[in-house]
């Protein structure tokens, strides 16, 4: 055993922590070599000195702190040890970036969010929607036509009695078909009365505030003026 290795082995050799046989061939080396022999003096007494240093105990909470990262450390190698497991770490994390942006903000969205359907439940009733509604159910929103003549009357007039006539009327308040309820008429009479709807204007019926087709019956009159 040369000087070099007797000298890198010392300090163990003054702790006692070496085998039998290393042990001993220092202590033999050393009985020959007196520049390794004062080596090893210097050497037991820097160790004797350090032995008689105060010792320091380490803080409660290192042993706590030492086993966390520890865990951490373990729980990342696992995570990246294949590709299943680092997909699930990183959605993890992604869920949880998410979740700590998401949480400062819930409650504001929640409140702006209720609020704004409040307000436009308040102002549907105030929206005017255009609804073209067929076969519908008739209701109290509904409107006869009304009938109403030129401010010149028609320059007819008629030759027989009263009749009832039964007129169709389409959503624009255009007669469509007419007809007698009381039974047939003359000749004369039909063309008196195609006369009069001829001058007579009428106002389409409203159903919901549209338009829509009708029926309505007219009477028209004879009047005889003596003079």
């Amino acid at each position: 055993m040369n000087c070099e290795s007797v000298q890198r082995k010392l300090s163990a050799f003054q702790d006692r922590s070496l085998g039998p046989e290393a042990f001993g061939a220092i202590a033999e080396h050393l009985v020959s070599c007196r520049e390794c022999a004062s080596y090893s003096e210097d050497v037991g007494e820097i160790c004797s000195s350090l032995r008689e240093l105060p010792r320091f105990m380490p803080p409660a909470r290192l042993l706590t702190q030492l086993q966390v990262l520890a865990s951490r450390e373990r729980a990342y190698r696992l995570s990246h040890n294949t590709l299943p497991a680092l997909i699930h770490y990183w959605r993890a994390e992604l869920r949880l970036v998410v979740d700590n942006l998401m949480r400062p903000f819930a409650i504001p969205f929640a409140g702006g969010l209720l609020s704004a359907v409040f307000l436009f439940s308040m102002l549907v009733p105030t929206f005017q929607f255009q609804r073209h509604m067929h076969n519908d159910v008739p209701s109290g929103l509904y409107t006869q036509s009304d009938a109403t003549v030129d401010a010149f009357p028609p320059p007819f007039g008629f030759s027989e009695n009263d009749v009832v006539v039964q007129l169709t009327l389409d959503a624009k308040g255009s007669v469509v078909d007419y007809s007698l309820p009381n039974g047939s008429v003359s000749k004369q009479m039909r063309n008196d009365i195609a006369n009069m709807i001829l001058f007579t204007k009428f106002q389409p019926a409203t159903a919901f505030g549209l338009p829509a087709a009708s029926t309505v019956l007219i009477s028209f009159r004879r009047i005889v003026v003596k003079g």
